[in-house]
Parts: C-alpha cells; structure tokens; sequence
C-alpha cells in the first residue's frame, strides 16, 4: 500500500511540476521565489520577458540583478537591450558604456553599444565600436550586418555592401542583413544608372 501511495505522490508532484516548468517564463518566476537572492534567475527571467514583450517587467528583473551585483555586465547589458527596445536610446548607451569599459575585450558589448550609436546618428562612433567587435570576434554576423547600416546611412554604399555580405556569408538567416543588403543593391543600380 506504501508503494502505490508513493507512486500516487510520485505523479501529483511530477504533475506540479511539469504545471510550474511549462514554459520559459512558469520557470524562471518559481525559480526566482525560491532564490529571490541569486543573480541568474532574474537574469533569464528578464530575458523570458523581453522574448515575450513585456519590457517594465523586464527592466524590474535586471534591476534587481544588477543591485545584487552592480559589476555582473549581464544585467547591464539586459537593462540596455531593454532600453534600447524602449527607444531610450541614451539610457541604453549608458548601459553599454559601462561593460565595454568593465569588459573592454567583450565583442556584444561594442556590437550593441555600436547599434544604438547608428540609432541616435552617431554615426562615426558606431563604426568605431563595429569595428572594435569585429576586431574582438572576426565571425561575429550581428557586428558586420550593423557596420553595413552604418555604412549606409553614411552613404557609404559599396562598405556598406561589402559588411553586409560579409554578415549573410557568416548566417544566410540573418533577415536585418538581408533587407538591408537589398536596399543598398536597390540604391548602387540607381547610382549606377545615373551615372550612365
């Protein structure tokens, strides 16, 4: 009898559980009640909420993550994609200021921090930093697909192409370099037709 009633509670709590674990989001918010004082579980918690779209509560999570440890660049760098999607641009520069200082050999961070300079029209800056990741990580698609759209909007279209096809060459799936190389193609045979 002790058997079949361990069994029984064998399947509840495997039923809880699968319950609690039924997505990303049921996950990391149980698993932040139980370590409300640990880093990682905000972390991915707050990532759970960027993927879902929901950037306040996204921004509470990394928060919290960088008060338990103002040095760990994730919750920064989770804080700047949060203000990045949220438009606040300059919060978002901020944030990736500071890990490419703490962590100046760290390739995303010069990528990102890149990506909202081409954003506010910093545009020499963002090169810099594009560059900087480039040089970091020479396979790194996101850093070439952005120092394309710098180029572009500086009006750099044959840099811009040459990025671009770098970042397809790197991830054939990558749509923002796709689009973007498709709109410099779309803008060289205008040039060229002009020139004719």
């Amino acid at each position: 009898m002790n058997r079949l009633l361990f069994l029984i509670f064998l399947g509840i709590f495997t039923y809880m559980r699968n319950t609690i674990w039924e997505n990303e989001y049921t996950l990391w918010v149980d698993v932040v009640i139980a370590s409300p004082a640990k880093i990682i579980p905000h972390i991915n918690l707050g990532n759970a909420f960027i993927r879902m779209g929901a950037f306040e509560k996204a921004e509470g999570e990394f928060l919290t993550a960088v008060a338990i440890n103002v040095l760990d660049i994730r919750g920064h760098s989770g804080l700047g994609a949060v203000y990045f999607q949220k438009r606040l641009f300059h919060k978002a520069v901020k944030e990736f200021q500071l890990i490419t200082k703490g962590k100046p050999k760290f390739p995303p961070g010069h990528n990102n921090l890149g990506a909202v300079y081409v954003e506010l029209g910093l545009l020499d800056e963002a090169v810099n930093e594009l560059k900087i990741a480039i040089e970091l990580d020479p396979s790194f698609p996101d850093a070439y697909a952005n120092l394309g759209i710098a180029y572009k909007k500086k009006g750099e279209l044959k840099e811009a192409k040459l990025e671009l096809e770098k970042a397809l060459q790197l991830n054939r799936n990558n749509i923002n370099a796709r689009k973007n190389l498709n709109e410099v193609m779309r803008l060289l045979e205008k040039d060229s037709s002009y020139s004719q």
